[in-house]
């Protein structure tokens, strides 16, 4: 075995570890006709379908991506621009479980043919605190300008 053979199948071993132990969801697709080639374990747990059930599929097809018209949009787009980011997306699990993901994609070249990675970061935990964040900021202020014991406006308020 020559040291390039060697060398390409420790880039693969590498690729392959990054790809099944990474912690956000990854999906490899086809980048002409839109059908999953490949995806990691994070994506099928996060999600509930079975490998079987992404391979070979249209984003549209898989039902976390109820939107058909906008999943297929998203994916023309794509085509063009070799470029898309969702920060706030909502994917439905099998068992039917609202999702909140970031979403980013790019197109490149694998060997002569195109190919797209979609990244998928779960952000439910992030968005339920930011949630609560919002509306703690929102009481925090109407405690603020409101007198404790009456409730009516207080100086702080007249003074805005």
């Amino acid at each position: 075995m020559t040291s390039s053979e060697v060398s390409l199948i420790e880039s693969e071993l590498r690729y392959r570890r990054l790809f099944e132990s990474a912690q956000d969801g990854i999906l490899i697709l086809d980048a002409e006709t839109g059908a999953i080639t490949d995806v990691n374990p994070f994506l099928i747990k996060l999600l509930g379908f079975t490998r079987l059930e992404f391979i070979n599929k249209k984003l549209w097809e898989v039902g976390a991506f109820k939107d058909v018209n906008a999943s297929k949009d998203a994916f023309h787009s794509l085509q063009k621009n070799e470029y898309i980011r969702y920060k706030d997306l909502p994917l439905r699990a099998k068992h039917g479980r609202l999702i909140q993901v970031e979403f980013v994609s790019n197109v490149y070249l694998e060997g002569n043919k195109r190919v797209i990675q979609c990244n998928i970061r779960d952000i439910t935990n992030r968005k339920q605190y930011l949630d609560r964040l919002i509306e703690s900021e929102a009481s925090l202020r109407e405690q603020s300008v409101r007198d404790y014991l009456t409730g009516l406006f207080n100086r702080r308020y007249l003074e805005e």
